[in-house]
């Protein structure tokens, strides 16, 4: 029997054209050789750029793709995503769909109708990947420019073909003419292995991200907490993540009442290593707005800091 797929459509650039975003079934027709991979089922959750993804949206799509996964006739799941937000859906996703099989992102950098468009080409990549046996049990993927990246290391860098990299620990492998080739897994927790399952997630509560730099002050902390912000995540220096000197003893009396606060590092590389200050948290090598989804995540169970410190080291 032909494999199936189902598709989870949400939009953005790999669905957009000058006349605006189309739907999957028409993105399918005018990418024949997919139907010669397998056959697709469509759910359209949304039909929006990525920089217009919400939280609720998240849920939506994360609830969407744990019921495809748990359908015995689905052999792999493929969310087509804008590429402004994708490295954070991805990342929700890699952390709360309890599923093994291959579940695998795709979208585009340039529009479908324009010229070396390359949502086609990676669409057909996605495919391939999600029919891979080798794809299980490795979490959610992000498929494009021939590279598979894993959920928890992905950003987008620039906005080129190619402009998705994985600074921290590099590719999880190619798709190649021949073969899908993998050459490495993830590690840390994710899907089928974590502890957030979004059947059993409603709500997420409020985190908000603040900067370290020189002449910062605690007014942005103050204000987030003020605005409901139930924990802070400070992309702060680099390496150990340590917030401005003018912010640190507000943050320290936040995290003392129950308001977590977690260190995220700006460079952009390595790990943010633990210290003996115990009021914070240190974020590993997660960026500030992946740590914020970890985080939230981590508050719909408990606020206690050593019991997140264990998450940001699993995780």
């Amino acid at each position: 029997m032909i494999p199936r797929i189902r598709i989870i459509s949400t939009g953005g650039t790999i669905a957009n054209t000058s006349n605006g975003l189309i739907g999957m079934e028409d993105l399918l027709r005018e990418i024949p050789k997919a139907r010669e991979l397998a056959g697709f089922e469509i759910t359209e959750v949304s039909r929006i750029r990525g920089g217009s993804m919400r939280l609720d949206q998240w849920i939506e799509i994360a609830r969407s793709m744990a019921e495809a996964a748990e359908d015995p006739n689905v052999d792999g799941v493929i969310l087509t995503h804008g590429t402004f937000t994708l490295e954070e859906t991805v990342y929700f996703l890699h952390l709360t769909v309890p599923a093994s099989k291959p579940m695998i992102c795709v979208a585009s950098q340039r529009m479908h109708d324009a010229i070396g468009n390359d949502g086609d080409r990676n669409f057909l990549d996605a495919v391939r990947v999600a029919l891979s046996p080798d794809a299980a049990g490795k979490g959610v993927l992000v498929v494009l420019h021939e590279e598979i990246h894993c959920a928890r290391d992905v950003v987008k860098s620039n906005q080129r073909p190619g402009g998705f990299v994985s600074p921290a620990h590099g590719l999880l492998g190619h798709v190649e003419n021949d073969q899908v080739s993998f050459y490495r897994a993830p590690l840390r927790r994710h899907t089928a292995r974590s502890e957030f399952d979004i059947r059993r997630i409603g709500r997420l509560p409020r985190v908000d991200i603040i900067s370290a730099y020189v002449g910062a002050d605690d007014a942005a902390a103050r204000a987030c907490v003020d605005a409901g912000a139930r924990g802070l995540v400070v992309n702060g220096y680099a390496f150990n993540g340590n917030p401005a000197v003018d912010q640190r003893e507000a943050l320290q009396r936040m995290a003392a009442s129950g308001i977590p606060v977690v260190l995220t590092s700006r460079g952009g590389r390595g790990r943010v290593p633990l210290g003996s200050d115990d009021a914070f948290v240190r974020g590993d090598t997660l960026p500030a707005h992946k740590a914020r989804i970890l985080l939230m995540l981590g508050l719909t169970k408990t606020s206690d800091a050593r019991e997140l410190q264990r998450m940001f080291n699993e995780y």
